[in-house]
């Protein structure tokens, strides 16, 4: 089975604040406690997919994972509802990279920001792990993980609201005891 992967990802060091993002957008899903300065943020909806009221109820900066092992990969910055960085790259076929929205400065401000970083990054740097020449480089590098590692981020592999949620349904203590927290959210008419 492959992995598909789908993450938000609040900058935050409160727990409470990935609760209220959803509370806002009236979204159902789950919120990971704070690691790292991040706040991880499983919310339903159509996969791969930008969601639309994540985005804009955002108040702060917010990143968004996309990981489909056979397919491809995308990293999206939000600054509030404005989208700050994206790059996008696919594998089906042929490599196809997307870099229209490819603001390493940005990328590297986000890290660096972070008190909990791993170390210092330059744009050279960055630049390093997002050039790939072909899919065997690719695979090689493992881009995915690299930005997690250098962004703080803790979960991103293995996870989207479908993964939880099926946990959850065969385990729910379990979900619980890892101190995710489950929103259920409902549209008021």
């Amino acid at each position: 089975m492959s992995e598909f992967s789908e993450s938000y990802h609040l900058f935050s060091n409160e727990f409470k604040d990935g609760i209220d993002l959803l509370k806002r957008c009236f979204v159902r899903g789950f919120v990971y406690p704070e690691r790292k300065n991040w706040v991880t943020i499983i919310p339903n909806g159509k996969m791969f997919k930008v969601n639309r009221r994540i985005i804009n109820n955002n108040k702060g900066v917010l990143v968004h994972l996309i990981y489909a092992e056979d397919h491809g990969w995308s990293l999206s910055i939000y600054d509030g509802r404005k989208r700050s960085f994206h790059y996008e790259c696919s594998w089906e076929e042929d490599l196809e990279i997307n870099q229209d929205g490819y603001h390493r400065e940005r990328l590297v401000e986000l890290i660096n920001a972070n008190p909990n970083k791993v170390r210092t990054v330059t744009l050279l740097d960055i630049t390093q792990i997002f050039y790939v020449s072909d899919i065997e480089e690719l695979f090689e590098k493992n881009p995915v993980t690299q930005i997690a590692y250098l962004l703080g981020l803790e979960y991103f592999t293995w996870i989207s609201y479908n993964y939880v949620q099926k946990d959850y349904k065969e385990n729910p203590n379990e979900i619980k005891n890892k101190g995710i927290r489950i929103v259920n959210n409902w549209i008021p008419f």
